[in-house]
């Protein structure tokens, strides 16, 4: 119809294409690309972004219905991250509402909420009349008032249907709560109240902290932070309730000024660049200049320099008016590297992470795009920053296998660092100690530069490596044959510390033991949700499924057969730290694991009492491996090199030789030369031998070798597969007729399976899956065509991972 508006919105979680939409006339003039608008779906209101703007719609104008709300007056996101999730939402086969609402900060795209309260004739009702499970539901209502519905339908195992019932019957009263508005970052700050001031003095009698407080505010001109009063005047939480209680003071909460500094301390430690430094810097000065897109992988022996060589980048690209963004792989390692980045660039750099609470994260983002923030520093969704200025993008610790997400839409943020450097001509420096298969097989097509950095920032040589062969070591007591500390280990560990050094000790575990075992039926204890055992856990007293969450007493007695000899066996962080604390005791260590990251605070706590020296021994999982620099340090220890040797996947060996490789650089990277023991079961395996001999050409010239024979990834392309249920038959069956879709494969298409995945159940769902691999990518891409063609049977979930980086 002639003068009409159409828009396409893109709503998360709803249908695979953006839905149209007609655009009322009052709204005319304020639609545009990348706004959020508020659109009716079903039977309730949502919150998308506009995809696209249209004169003319296929549709009947007559049936479609009409945005009720603009919530922007400009794009959230730059044009170059908008084309950027179009093509996530293509590549990886994931709805764009899905991708867009990764994209943007948490709760932006979020849907409404629905929340159940009883009415007044629920709160009335026997509940003789009601079902076991209503009444249950009815019972946690009168307790709680009101609850979301999502909550009460799981807990209570009441259907859809079931709820619509005692809604019309006048029972339930159901409403809607909208969460697509980011919460602000929120402060206490506190302020005198009116009145004398002596008066109020006298009002306290004898208090003397309370009277400090108030002549203290009395110097101070208008609200304060809470935070600051209590830091100037030592005062408890129980001090200002009193005064506030007393009227002497008025407290409320009012938006956060500034953003945290995340640098522990960290200097900028400014030094001249070696001449293999400068080739890569007047590199990507020669890009830059030119305009051009400069795919780099600086490969650099650990405490080589690369991070001085991203920063020099940076500061040229700042000098030209343009921003850059630098990703890090884990949580754990961003602290370090902002440290590195804001102490060189200050108030400049920008944090993009998970951990941050909405309002944190919401607050940089806004800084970005007012340009404030024009370095952005972050995990993997840190790409999406709206920078409008890109000029250069850096991915350290490029090989790391953080940058695949495991969650839909599943991106890789390197390879679409790559994508976005093309798109945008301007250098992505990709930095590694080890190197990906997949740089470095791009390295040997001509696809990117290779510049190497040989020697050691200060003139430091990589530490020493020495292999424990632990079928030697005698049994340490109750670790049923094996030896978590060999008699080398020790040594050196006692050595270390009367040397006044520090000690970084790696266990691919955390929690105390991954396995508790009835020592007379042979019983493990089991996650009922997974197959998996349930992890020991000794700091807080319990039993812990690592996937689900799944949380339980630790027994006293085999649940199986009554017996009470029960064995926790295998180690994690845990027990390595009390083993410790029974070695050498008096000495204080720390524990580094995503338990100690969960804790608010936990992370920088932990590594900043390492950095001063505080503790003398840091206890880690992999994410004490990359990225840290502490030049008191000359011992690194793993305590097994063997866990990851020991998955199904064909990367595990890749993956071993990197996280030793990785560990083995946070030694000597001060004054005092360095030094490493591993420990291991196999130390004739190639991974282990080459990581021992710091010899990183070898090995990926090794396992490049491996993968063109079984046809694997970086040589060939692959595709993942997977169908879940809470049926393993029909788990199974989705995966059979899948597999029977695709036969006989082309010439082209290898398929493997359908097989159960290696970890065959996990959150309660069954899952069976195929592997699709072809030198290149449309065989795959026709093949999931055909699979996404295919109708579902009821109660089976289809996950595509394209470029999949576990097959677990």
């Amino acid at each position: 119809m002639a003068g009409m508006r159409f828009v396409e919105v893109a709503i998360p979680r709803s249908s695979p294409q953006p839905l149209s939409y007609l655009l009322p006339r009052e709204l005319e003039g304020a639609e545009a690309l990348g706004l959020r608008v508020r659109v009716p779906l079903r039977k309730g209101v949502h919150t998308g972004v506009i995809t696209a703007l249209r004169d003319s719609c296929n549709l009947d104008p007559g049936v479609l219905r009409k945005v009720q709300e603009i919530l922007d007056s400009e794009p959230l996101f730059p044009p170059h991250v908008f084309e950027l999730a179009e093509f996530i939402s293509k590549y990886y086969r994931c709805p764009l509402g899905t991708t867009l609402a990764a994209v943007l900060p948490a709760g932006l795209l979020r849907s409404d909420a629905e929340i159940v309260e009883l009415s007044p004739k629920g709160a009335a009702v026997d509940p003789a009349l009601l079902s076991a499970a209503e009444a249950g539901l009815f019972r946690e209502l009168r307790r709680r008032k009101k609850a979301p519905l999502a909550s009460l339908r799981a807990r209570h195992k009441l259907s859809p249907t079931a709820i619509e019932k005692l809604e019309r019957q006048g029972m339930l009263r159901i409403g809607r709560v909208r969460r697509d508005r980011v919460r602000q970052r929120e402060v206490g700050a506190i302020e005198l109240a009116p009145g004398n001031l002596e008066d109020m003095l006298a009002d306290c009698g004898r208090a003397p902290k309370q009277r400090e407080v108030l002549e203290w505010l009395s110097r101070r001109e208008g609200a304060v932070l809470e935070s600051e009063v209590k830091a100037e005047t030592g005062c408890s939480p129980g001090v200002l309730n009193a005064l506030d209680t007393r009227g002497l003071i008025r407290r409320f909460r009012q938006a956060a000024q500034g953003r945290p500094i995340w640098s522990l301390g960290t200097k900028d430690e400014r030094h001249a660049l070696s001449s293999e430094q400068q080739a890569v810097l007047d590199l990507v000065v020669e890009a830059l200049d030119a305009g051009l897109f400069e795919p780099i992988l600086l490969e650099g022996i650990t405490g080589s320099g690369k991070t001085e060589v991203y920063l020099r980048c940076l500061e040229e690209v700042l000098g030209r008016g343009k921003g850059g963004m630098v990703l890090v792989p884990e949580i754990g390692l961003t602290p370090a590297t902002v440290g590195a980045v804001e102490a060189r660039f200050g108030g400049l750099v920008a944090l993009l992470h998970s951990a941050q609470s909405e309002g944190e994260r919401w607050a940089e983002y806004q800084r970005i795009r007012e340009g404030e923030g024009r370095v952005v520093v972050g995990p993997r969704s840190a790409l999406f920053a709206p920078l409008k200025k890109p000029g250069i993008i850096v991915v350290d610790e490029e090989q790391d296998g953080a940058y695949k997400q495991q969650e839909t839409p599943r991106y890789n943020a390197r390879d679409l660092a790559l994508l976005l450097g093309r798109s945008l001509q301007i250098p992505v420096l990709l930095c590694s100690a080890t190197p990906s298969t997949e740089v470095a097989h791009l390295v040997e097509r001509g696809m990117a530069r290779r510049m190497r950095l040989t020697r050691r920032h200060g003139g430091s040589r990589l530490p020493s490596v020495e292999l424990v062969d632990l079928r030697g070591e005698p049994p340490e007591p109750g670790e049923q044959g094996r030896s978590l500390f060999s008699r080398p280990m020790k040594e050196a560990v006692l050595h270390t510390l009367e040397q006044e050094r520090q000690i970084i000790l790696l266990m691919q575990r955390r929690g105390w033991a991954p396995t508790l075992l009835c020592r007379e039926c042979g019983q493990k204890m089991e996650c009922p949700s997974c197959s998996v055992s349930l992890v020991v856990h000794r700091r807080d007293p319990e039993l812990r499924c690592h996937y689900c969450g799944h949380r339980a007493p630790i027994p006293t007695s085999c649940p199986s057969c009554g017996g009470s000899l029960l064995d926790s066996i295998g180690a994690g962080t845990e027990k390595v730290s009390h083993l410790l604390e029974r070695h050498f005791p008096g000495v204080p260590a720390g524990v580094l694991d995503r338990d100690t990251v969960r804790r608010r605070g936990g992370l920088e706590k932990t590594l900043g009492a390492f950095s001063r020296g505080e503790t003398k021994i840091l206890v880690g999982t992999q994410m004490v491996a990359k990225g840290h620099h502490f030049p008191r340090v000359t011992l690194t220890g793993v305590i097994s090199a063997d866990a990851l040797l020991n998955l199904p996947d064909f990367r595990a060996g890749e993956r071993t030789f990197q996280l030793l490789t990785q560990v083995a650089g946070r030694s000597g990277r001060g004054e005092s030369p360095g030094r490493v023991i591993i420990q291991t079961y196999y130390p004739d395996h190639p991974a282990i031998l080459h990581a021992a001999g710091h010899d990183v050409g070898a090995f990926l010239e090794e396992e490049l070798r491996f993968r063109r024979a079984f046809q694997y990834p970086p040589v060939y392309k692959m595709a993942l597969v997977r169908f879940e249920s809470l049926s393993i038959d029909g788990a199974r069956k989705a995966a059979e007729a899948a597999a029977a879709r695709l036969r006989p494969a082309p010439a082209a298409l290898r398929l493997r399976g359908p097989s159960p995945a290696p970890m065959e159940r996990l959150r309660e769902r069954w899952r069976w899956q195929l592997l699709l691999s072809a030198p290149g990518r449309k065989p795959i891409r026709r093949a999931l065509d055909l699979l996404e063609s295919l109708k579902l049977p009821s109660g089976v979930k289809r996950i595509i991972d394209v470029d999949p980086m576990s097959t677990l």
